[in-house]
């Protein structure tokens, strides 16, 4: 078996590992789809104002590994997700209306729609405290995506864009179900639940390239491994700030 048929196995075993793991199918987000908190109204604004303290540098992470790509086919590929993060045009079904309001607008400016939606505005911003494990994430995932190609691929595309679609489809559930979010409010969720589907295909066929011996196939694994660690931890902290909502309270209170 050639080198390259290798790489493409262990490729599609590291991603079978990732999909299976707790980052995907996690009690935080199990509660999230049904709504199954102490206060839903805390846990959805909780959890809006705290992701974004990592989804808001998507596009400095994924500038990161372009940096690092020797390839310059690979480098198109990610270069056309990055821009269609600052509001190219998507490849998606959404009614006219509300694809009026994406098209043109980075994905920052739509997650920030959803939090104001939700009232995280500049007073809660400045009052809220910030959680450790997303702290964590933001710099040790920019981290991972600086080190090299291989760890920069498997953290964004295997341990990231491959699994966005299956973690946002059960945020959006609870959103739909638990919410008074209109569809315009939540597009941000509606929008990656499709387009990262896409995103992924292009970034395993990446990894499986670049996925010629034995230590870039271990790199790739690292990558991927580690950006679940940090989601789980994330997830994590998340469920339990969830069911400790008056604790969370007075700590914001004292600010």
């Amino acid at each position: 078996m050639s080198n390259a048929r290798v790489g493409a196995c262990f490729i599609q075993n590291v991603c079978q590992d990732v999909l299976a793991s707790a980052a995907v199918a996690h009690p935080y987000l199990t509660a999230m789809r049904n709504g199954d908190f102490p206060d839903v109204d805390f846990a959805f604004k909780d959890f809006a104002f705290q992701y974004g303290l990592y989804s808001s540098k998507f596009i400095r992470y994924v500038a990161a590994v372009i940096d690092n790509l020797q390839s310059e086919s690979h480098r198109r590929i990610l270069l056309s997700n990055l821009a269609e993060e600052q509001g190219d045009t998507h490849d998606v079904e959404l009614p006219p209306d509300v694809l009026a309001t994406v098209e043109g607008q980075p994905h920052t400016k739509l997650y920030r729609r959803f939090q104001e939606a939700l009232g995280v505005d500049d007073d809660y911003r400045q009052s809220a405290l910030q959680s450790e494990s997303s702290l964590q994430w933001r710099d040790q995932f920019l981290d991972l995506c600086k080190l090299n190609e291989f760890v920069g691929v498997g953290a964004v595309g295997i341990g990231t864009e491959m699994i966005v679609s299956h973690v946002y489809k059960q945020i959006l559930q609870g959103l739909k179900a638990h919410s008074q979010l209109t569809m315009i409010e939540r597009v941000f969720f509606d929008l990656h639940s499709e387009c990262d589907e896409h995103h992924a295909a292009q970034m395993i066929t990446i990894a499986e390239e670049l996925a010629l011996d034995r230590a870039a196939c271990r790199q790739i694994e690292y990558g991927a491994h580690r950006a679940v660690e940090l989601r789980v931890e994330f997830w994590d902290e998340m469920l339990e700030r969830a069911h400790s909502v008056p604790a969370q309270n007075r700590r914001v209170q004292l600010q």
